[in-house]
Protein backbone atom coordinates (compact mmCIF):
# COMPACT_ATOMS: atom_id res chain seq x y z
CA UNK A 1 0.00 0.00 0.00
CA UNK A 2 0.90 3.27 -1.05
CA UNK A 3 1.42 6.82 1.30
CA UNK A 4 -1.86 7.97 1.50
CA UNK A 5 -3.89 4.70 0.28
CA UNK A 6 -6.01 3.59 3.19
CA UNK A 7 -7.56 -0.07 3.01
CA UNK A 8 -11.31 -0.33 2.42
CA UNK A 9 -11.72 -3.11 5.26
CA UNK A 10 -11.18 -0.01 7.49
CA UNK A 11 -13.95 1.81 6.53
CA UNK A 12 -11.74 4.56 4.41
CA UNK A 13 -12.18 6.08 1.19
CA UNK A 14 -9.68 5.34 -1.32
CA UNK A 15 -10.02 5.89 -5.46
CA UNK A 16 -9.44 3.58 -7.56
CA UNK A 17 -7.02 4.57 -9.03
CA UNK A 18 -4.11 6.81 -9.03
CA UNK A 19 -5.93 9.62 -11.70
CA UNK A 20 -8.91 9.43 -9.01
CA UNK A 21 -6.93 11.70 -6.73
CA UNK A 22 -7.47 14.45 -9.72
CA UNK A 23 -11.00 14.24 -8.94
CA UNK A 24 -12.46 16.72 -6.64
CA UNK A 25 -15.50 14.66 -5.96
CA UNK A 26 -13.72 12.10 -4.46
CA UNK A 27 -11.69 14.59 -1.99
CA UNK A 28 -15.65 15.63 -1.42
CA UNK A 29 -16.78 12.42 -0.60
CA UNK A 30 -13.54 11.36 1.33
CA UNK A 31 -14.22 14.21 3.49
CA UNK A 32 -17.43 13.54 4.20
CA UNK A 33 -16.31 10.24 6.16
CA UNK A 34 -12.93 10.96 7.47
CA UNK A 35 -12.04 12.91 10.48
CA UNK A 36 -8.28 13.18 10.29
CA UNK A 37 -5.41 11.41 7.88
CA UNK A 38 -2.03 13.25 7.80
CA UNK A 39 0.18 12.28 4.38
CA UNK A 40 3.07 11.47 5.28
CA UNK A 41 3.86 12.49 8.40
CA UNK A 42 2.77 14.51 11.03
CA UNK A 43 3.93 17.66 12.31
CA UNK A 44 5.96 16.13 15.43
CA UNK A 45 8.38 14.50 12.58
CA UNK A 46 9.33 17.90 11.16
CA UNK A 47 8.81 20.52 13.84
CA UNK A 48 12.12 20.64 14.47
CA UNK A 49 12.97 22.09 11.33
CA UNK A 50 10.00 24.67 10.86
CA UNK A 51 10.70 26.08 13.96
CA UNK A 52 14.38 26.74 12.79
CA UNK A 53 12.84 28.70 9.81
CA UNK A 54 9.59 30.17 10.95
CA UNK A 55 8.74 33.28 13.39
CA UNK A 56 5.58 33.67 15.73
CA UNK A 57 4.93 36.84 13.52
CA UNK A 58 4.98 34.99 9.61
CA UNK A 59 2.33 34.66 7.91
CA UNK A 60 1.41 31.29 6.54
CA UNK A 61 -0.15 29.71 4.08
CA UNK A 62 -0.92 26.05 4.16
CA UNK A 63 -1.91 24.15 0.69
CA UNK A 64 -4.08 21.45 0.29
CA UNK A 65 -5.17 21.25 4.11
CA UNK A 66 -7.61 18.89 4.41
CA UNK A 67 -8.23 17.67 7.58
CA UNK A 68 -4.56 17.59 8.41
CA UNK A 69 -4.25 19.29 12.23
CA UNK A 70 -0.93 21.06 10.73
CA UNK A 71 -2.30 24.68 11.60
CA UNK A 72 -3.44 23.94 15.16
CA UNK A 73 0.30 22.32 15.51
CA UNK A 74 1.43 25.95 13.87
CA UNK A 75 -0.67 27.45 16.25
CA UNK A 76 0.40 25.79 19.42
CA UNK A 77 4.00 27.05 18.10
CA UNK A 78 2.88 30.38 18.20
CA UNK A 79 2.03 31.02 14.45
CA UNK A 80 -1.29 32.89 14.68
CA UNK A 81 -1.64 34.38 10.95
CA UNK A 82 -2.20 31.12 9.66
CA UNK A 83 -4.33 30.72 6.33
CA UNK A 84 -5.54 27.29 5.07
CA UNK A 85 -6.86 26.43 2.19
CA UNK A 86 -8.06 23.28 0.42
CA UNK A 87 -10.15 22.60 -3.26
CA UNK A 88 -13.43 20.52 -1.42
CA UNK A 89 -15.83 22.82 0.46
CA UNK A 90 -16.56 19.54 2.42
CA UNK A 91 -13.03 19.56 3.90
CA UNK A 92 -13.29 23.39 4.32
CA UNK A 93 -15.95 23.32 6.34
CA UNK A 94 -15.15 20.21 8.46
CA UNK A 95 -11.83 22.23 9.31
CA UNK A 96 -13.91 25.47 10.03
CA UNK A 97 -16.10 23.57 12.74
CA UNK A 98 -13.38 21.75 14.42
CA UNK A 99 -11.40 24.68 14.63
CA UNK A 100 -14.22 26.49 16.02
CA UNK A 101 -15.05 23.77 18.22
CA UNK A 102 -11.11 23.85 20.15
CA UNK A 103 -11.87 27.42 20.06
CA UNK A 104 -8.73 28.33 17.11
CA UNK A 105 -10.58 31.58 16.21
CA UNK A 106 -8.00 32.55 14.18
CA UNK A 107 -7.04 30.65 12.03
CA UNK A 108 -8.66 31.12 8.27
CA UNK A 109 -9.70 28.73 6.34
CA UNK A 110 -10.77 29.24 2.75
CA UNK A 111 -11.89 26.95 -0.30
CA UNK A 112 -9.36 27.67 -3.36
CA UNK A 113 -7.28 26.19 -5.80
CA UNK A 114 -3.67 26.29 -5.46
CA UNK A 115 -3.09 26.49 -9.31
CA UNK A 116 -5.08 29.94 -9.15
CA UNK A 117 -4.63 31.74 -5.20
CA UNK A 118 -6.90 34.51 -4.68
CA UNK A 119 -4.46 36.07 -2.91
CA UNK A 120 -1.58 38.46 -4.28
CA UNK A 121 1.97 38.47 -4.60
CA UNK A 122 4.10 37.87 -1.28
CA UNK A 123 0.83 37.62 0.65
CA UNK A 124 2.60 35.21 2.69
CA UNK A 125 5.82 34.51 4.55
CA UNK A 126 6.10 30.76 4.52
CA UNK A 127 3.38 28.55 2.26
CA UNK A 128 3.86 24.92 3.40
CA UNK A 129 2.46 22.14 0.88
CA UNK A 130 2.56 17.93 2.65
CA UNK A 131 1.21 16.31 -0.50
CA UNK A 132 -0.75 18.18 -1.84
CA UNK A 133 1.89 18.33 -5.02
CA UNK A 134 1.91 14.40 -5.13
CA UNK A 135 -2.21 14.96 -6.85
CA UNK A 136 -0.88 17.77 -9.58
CA UNK A 137 1.65 14.89 -10.58
CA UNK A 138 -0.33 11.58 -10.44
CA UNK A 139 -0.70 11.35 -13.90
CA UNK A 140 2.85 13.26 -14.73
CA UNK A 141 4.97 10.88 -13.25
CA UNK A 142 7.40 11.33 -9.83
CA UNK A 143 6.92 14.90 -7.91
CA UNK A 144 10.87 14.72 -8.02
CA UNK A 145 11.57 14.00 -10.91
CA UNK A 146 8.83 14.67 -13.45
CA UNK A 147 7.91 14.10 -17.14
CA UNK A 148 9.36 16.74 -19.74
CA UNK A 149 5.95 18.29 -20.62
CA UNK A 150 4.78 18.40 -17.19
CA UNK A 151 8.18 20.82 -16.64
CA UNK A 152 7.28 22.72 -19.80
CA UNK A 153 3.44 22.51 -19.55
CA UNK A 154 0.69 21.67 -22.43
CA UNK A 155 -1.43 24.77 -21.52
CA UNK A 156 -4.00 21.83 -19.62
CA UNK A 157 -2.88 21.99 -16.31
Amino acid sequence: MEDGERSKDKGEVAPRSASGYLDPHYWNERFKSEEHYEWFKDYSHFQHLVRRHIHPSYSVLELGCGNSRLCEELFKDGVTDITCIDLSDVAVDRMRERLLAAGLHGIKVLQADMLDLPFSSQSFDLVIEKGTMDVLFVDSGDPWNPNPVTVKGDGNA
